[in-house]
């Protein structure tokens, strides 16, 4: 049987060594040296975060898995130790990672494995069904500010807090006579 497809940042990496295939990267311009932007990986029930991309190992399309070698405090592995019976995955050892926020199954950690399968062990192996991911930068940005504001200093700080008490100072003026002016035109005894 044919080992599975393991991949890096789209490169196929060689069975047991782990080493890249290919590496080349051209024609992907915005592409960081590492493969590409940045991602988060949500839970896609909650979306709390779970993991982003600076952990990414590879993916395997076969399982429909993605494998991060850590995750956030909100993946929550269970105590539990399970044996499975998949064909392929035979007298492999592991326990069930869930969501911290929604309690809903994410995927595996496998902590014994045979040989062949020795590049799944102790690795996050998360359902990409229940995966959603965010590229750091895939949106548009708008620029708000004017091209005319200047920033915010210390001297223009102080300037804003002086008319904001010079202007507090007026309400409470203003809020003395109104009191005086409603105090004459209320009946006597109320």
């Amino acid at each position: 049987m044919e080992s599975p497809k393991k991949l890096y940042a789209g490169h196929e990496l060689e069975d047991e060594s782990r080493t890249l295939i290919g590496t080349s990267q051209e024609g992907c311009d915005d592409c960081e040296e590492d493969g590409g932007p940045p991602a988060v990986f949500l839970c896609v029930n909650c979306k709390v975060p779970i993991g982003d991309s600076l952990a990414w190992l590879g993916s395997e399309d076969e399982t429909g898995t993605i494998w991060l070698k850590t995750t956030t405090n909100n993946v929550v592995v269970s105590n539990e130790k399970l044996v499975s019976t998949k064909l392929n995955e035979c007298d492999c050892i592991y326990s069930l990672l869930s969501c911290g926020g929604c309690y809903s199954e994410l995927g595996k950690i496998y902590t014994c494995t045979p040989k062949n399968l020795d590049y799944k062990r102790d690795v996050f192996c998360l359902n990409v069904m229940s995966v959603a991911s965010y590229v750091l930068g895939s949106t548009p940005h708008k620029v708000l500010a004017d091209e005319d504001d200047e920033p915010i200093t210390v001297e223009s700080r102080m300037l804003v807090e002086t008319d904001i008490q010079r202007i507090k100072s007026v309400l409470m003026t203003l809020e003395e006579r109104l009191c005086a002016l409603e105090s004459n035109f209320l009946p006597k005894g109320q």
